[in-house]
């Protein structure tokens, strides 16, 4: 099966535009349809001179760290479990939790259903897959342990969230008492400091009385 990009129309007249994988055109427009779209466009994907897919579906990854470290965990799980790659990726596609992430795991399926590798699949998708992410695959695919090292892939992923969660944690607490003490000053220098000559006046009339 091949990738198709598509722009359609959802219920509520939403533009949403991504990949779904078919045998054909007429086939994609089908899957579209019992999706509840309305399909305005559907083309094959195609790749740029760079090898990266000319079809850009995403503003923002449609998989953050977290989520990532989650996909990959289980899909080293299934691999080192047996399952050839193509069907570990049909298993996750059928576990997706979004069409985005359906749609972002259907087009390597279907490129290397068609030859390619795993490695350079993924890598059509930078915002998805860093370099780093990319080059751990490549580097499992050529020494055929790819299940072990998507896992150790997957536990440097969730040590890197963890780390990141703790960075976080110990910059608010600073942040949350440079703001308080900000506040303090601004309340200081709009309400207090310019009743002080006023009082001050008042002070002095009283002494001369």
């Amino acid at each position: 099966m091949a990738a198709y990009s598509y722009e359609a129309l959802d219920a509520q007249g939403k533009t949403i535009r991504g990949i779904v994988e078919a045998d054909h055109v007429r086939a994609a427009r089908a899957v579209l349809r019992t999706r509840e779209l309305v399909p305005l466009e559907v083309s094959p994907v195609a790749a740029d001179s760079t090898g990266v897919a000319a079809f850009a579906l995403w503003h923002r990854p449609v998989m953050g760290t977290t989520a990532l470290a989650i996909w990959t965990r289980q899909l080293a799980g299934l691999v080192c479990g047996g399952l050839p790659l193509e069907r570990a990726l049909s298993v996750l596609i059928e576990g997706a939790e979004s069409d985005g992430q359906r749609d972002l795991v259907a087009a390597p399926r279907a490129e290397i259903n068609a030859g390619s590798g795993f490695a350079a699949a993924l890598a059509r998708h930078p915002r998805e897959f860093s370099h780093t992410y990319c080059a751990v695959v490549q580097a499992g695919e050529q020494g055929g342990d790819l299940g072990l090292v998507l896992d150790r892939l997957a536990q440097d992923l969730e040590e890197q969230q963890a780390l990141k969660v703790k960075l976080t944690g110990a910059m608010l607490y600073p942040a949350v008492v440079t703001l308080v003490a900000a506040l303090i000053v601004l309340f200081l220098l709009t309400y207090v400091v310019p009743r002080l000559p006023a009082c001050s006046l008042a002070a002095s009339a009283r002494c001369r009385c």
